[in-house]
């Protein structure tokens, strides 16, 4: 195994110290990333470990149970006009002031307008305090992923906390301990009184060391981990029934990073994705619950039909042999492809290719085999930093909705080339759609002429994992990867 990976998780090891099983209430969580701060979510985006503790303390309209479904935040129910076009909140009327939270609405969304697709909210025309505690969201057009949203810790009101189903008990920092709010019966009711005892202990940290303070029993769920540090719990030797894999969709894959790439040949890109063995790099990683993608969208999103698989895929299809022969012919087709392109670019040796990726020893791995495969088609690819010059980009991000709207808006003309106008123009008809079928067959349209230019070289779906005690209560896998802290401390029945 690396000497230099092996080194950091001893290190981790002897830092993380002993722990122990006697929880009496309390519950520690480490979240892989920077230490945690309460930031103001209008001023930048929360990262990771930030965004667990915003969404502890604060809340927005509405929040994500366990599970990732949207369940009550401020606004203690909300109805959807049949046309998609009002969305009506009720505040919960201790902290109902429609005003103040209308303001501070409007503007994370104007904060957010340039933002990533997923984060943005927009076709907003009015936000407005109907009564003291009422408020309505008047659209140009239907957004379904609208409630995914404001569910995310990007929209908590108010940014300063408080709201939330948690308070910080002292101050935050390395180490931010969470309490229940208070409730009135606690001081009659046992349950209530030790309900009310209950923390959570919360660390933002690196993973070697996260996953070491779990394999010594000082903590119980680390969450926040993705393909780059998987390999810690190979490492530290957690038991399998710790590790839990979030079945969650997105982007993972490679996109043209600059105009003068060879990789801004769809051929070039086509070989690329054609070479690619990606239940390989999946063992490269060792990694739990790899699922390999060859298309832009997942199977299984409800608006919009089955995606178009790629040329080579429904090519290769009916190849007569094992599926390593199939593979065979594929990388040989490629090897076709790329050389026919260098031949007519005056080319005499390898395609050259700079290839920007996060540092870690997850992007260690996964490149040294994507390397190995594309070398077997005559193209020499270089791992670069991710703010350095590149010809692709990594992307390495989980859906926030089942819509096909998330997936394809990364590949309009406003987010970089390769793209098509027609797609563009498709898409934002779809987007103005009042009328389901028409919107449906316009998304239909944009998939299939992205499918066409091939702008995204897929791997797989994100890996997302975790590390969860098995007497852990409150935490469950989904598709979108999020874990709230709340849940953990169960429910003032004891629960």
């Amino acid at each position: 195994m690396n000497r230099p990976l092996l080194i950091a998780l001893s290190t981790a090891l002897l830092l993380a110290g002993c722990g122990g099983n006697d929880r009496g209430g309390q519950v520690s969580v480490s979240v892989i990333g920077r230490e945690t701060r309460l930031r103001d979510p209008a001023s930048r985006l929360p990262r990771q470990a930030d965004a667990a503790l915003l969404g502890a303390v604060a809340q927005g309209l509405v929040r994500l149970d366990a599970a990732a479904q949207v369940e009550p935040g401020l606004a203690i129910r909300w109805a959807i006009s049949d046309d998609g076009l009002y969305y009506t909140f009720r505040l919960d009327h201790e902290l109902a002031d429609a005003d103040r939270i209308a303001v501070q609405l409007r503007r994370l969304i104007r904060h957010y307008r340039n933002a990533a697709p997923g984060i943005r909210i927009d076709a907003v025309r009015e936000i407005v305090a109907v009564t003291p505690e009422v408020i309505e969201i008047r659209l140009s057009a239907p957004r379904p992923e609208m409630l995914a949203l404001l569910a995310r810790p990007a929209y908590a009101l108010p940014a300063g906390g408080g709201t939330g189903p948690l308070l910080v008990d002292g101050s935050v920092g390395r180490h931010t301990v969470l309490r229940p709010k208070p409730v009135a019966d606690a001081i009659d009711d046992e349950r209530l009184k030790a309900f009310a005892k209950r923390r959570i202990h919360l660390r933002g940290e690196r993973a070697a060391l996260a996953v070491a303070r779990f394999a010594q029993g000082d903590i119980q769920l680390v969450t926040g981990g993705g393909y780059n540090d998987f390999i810690y719990t190979r490492l530290a030797g957690v038991p399998p029934r710790n590790l839990q894999v979030d079945p969650a969709n997105g982007l993972f894959g490679f996109r043209v990073g600059r105009a003068s790439s060879p990789a801004m040949a769809p051929e070039i890109r086509q070989a690329l994705s054609m070479a690619l063995d990606r239940d390989a790099l999946g063992a490269a990683l060792g990694a739990t619950g790899w699922r390999p993608a060859q298309a832009i969208l997942p199977p299984g999103l409800t608006d919009v039909a089955a995606p178009s698989r790629p040329f080579w895929a429904q090519a290769f299809a009916n190849v007569r042999g094992s599926d390593r022969q199939a593979f065979d012919s594929r990388v040989q087709t490629a090897r076709r492809i790329v050389g026919i392109w260098r031949a007519q670019h005056g080319g005499d040796g390898p395609v050259r290719i700079a290839v920007a990726m996060p540092e870690g020893p997850g992007s260690a791995i996964l490149f040294a085999a994507i390397r190995r495969q594309w070398w077997a088609i005559g193209v020499d690819a270089t791992r670069v930093g991710p703010r350095d010059a590149a010809d692709l980009r990594l992307i390495d991000e989980v859906a926030p909705a089942d819509q096909a709207d998330w997936y394809l808006a990364h590949f309009l003309c406003a987010e970089g080339r390769p793209c098509s106008e027609e797609a563009d123009k498709a898409f934002d008809l779809a987007r103005a759609a009042t009328d389901p079928a028409r919107r449906a067959h316009l998304i239909g349209e944009v998939e299939q002429r992205l499918a066409a230019i091939a702008p995204f070289i897929p791997i797989a779906q994100p890996l997302r994992w975790s590390l969860a005690a098995p007497d852990l209560t409150g935490f469950q896998l989904n598709a979108r990867a999020v874990h709230p802290l709340a849940p953990l401390l169960g429910n003032q029945n004891g629960r």
